[in-house]
């Protein structure tokens, strides 16, 4: 050790040269480090989500989340699966090793979840996004003395996150609050027994007063005119 000192003292030019080269030489990888105040460790996990609306946690996990646990089990690159049943809701984590491909691990498990056939009062399973469990996460609110609430969700819904999905780095955009235009329609019990109709007839009613149904096709010139019935009440009055 004192010989080592003793070298460094005598080349004092060389020894500061030599460290500022390895300094150099090290600023340029560490420059280029992934640092993070609160770097993300989540796992290559695969979430799946389904909605089971009115089903107890037991019936969830019974009809929904074991079925599916049967389905995704033996994908490719699986190392484990961690389900949670809760009222009206299943969820399903599937984990995979880290040298499997994000992209991929999605596409075996929606493949796998087309096969599998759920209570007609269950909606579709969804795949929740493509990010870790400490995401950024940016508010943004709209505001207006003049729009309603129904126009700045339409606002929020229709123009500002579709700009917000493009920016790099996003993966998802949820909107809160405001309203949605609709037309309520409130049933008179006395009028309906007056008419012999239940609350049954008059939802079938509604539901075939809007829409669209095919109507066939007309030969028009050099080619084909198609013909069908569209509904689309935007008033009152036009419902009724």
């Amino acid at each position: 050790m004192l010989k080592l000192a003793s070298f460094a003292v005598e080349r004092r030019v060389a020894v500061a040269v030599v460290t500022l080269v390895l300094a150099a030489l090290a600023l340029v990888p560490a420059l280029a480090l992934p640092l993070d105040a609160l770097p993300d460790l989540t796992n290559n996990q695969v979430i799946v989500l389904t909605s089971a609306p009115g089903l107890s946690p037991e019936e969830v996990e019974l009809t929904v989340t074991r079925p599916l646990e049967v389905a995704l089990s033996g994908l490719a690159g699986l190392s484990e699966q961690r389900s949670l049943s809760r009222y009206g809701i299943s969820s399903i984590t599937a984990v995979f090793h880290d040298d499997v491909d994000a992209w991929r691990a999605r596409q075996m498990v929606t493949e796998r979840l087309t096969s599998v056939r759920l209570p007609p009062a269950v909606e579709s399973p969804v795949l929740g996004p493509l990010t870790g469990g400490l995401g950024e996460v940016f508010h943004v609110t709209l505001s207006s003395p003049t729009r309603t609430p129904a126009e700045l969700l339409e606002l929020a819904t229709l123009r500002v996150a579709p700009l917000l999905k493009a920016v790099s780095g996003v993966v998802e955009v949820n909107s809160w609050g405001g309203a949605q235009r609709t037309l309520d329609v409130v049933a008179s019990p006395t009028a309906l027994a007056n008419r012999g109709l239940t609350l049954g007839d008059l939802r079938m009613a509604l539901m075939s007063a809007a829409g669209a149904a095919p109507g066939g096709a007309l030969y028009a010139y050099q080619g084909q005119v198609l013909l069908r019935a569209q509904a689309r009440p935007r008033s009152a009055s036009e419902l009724a």
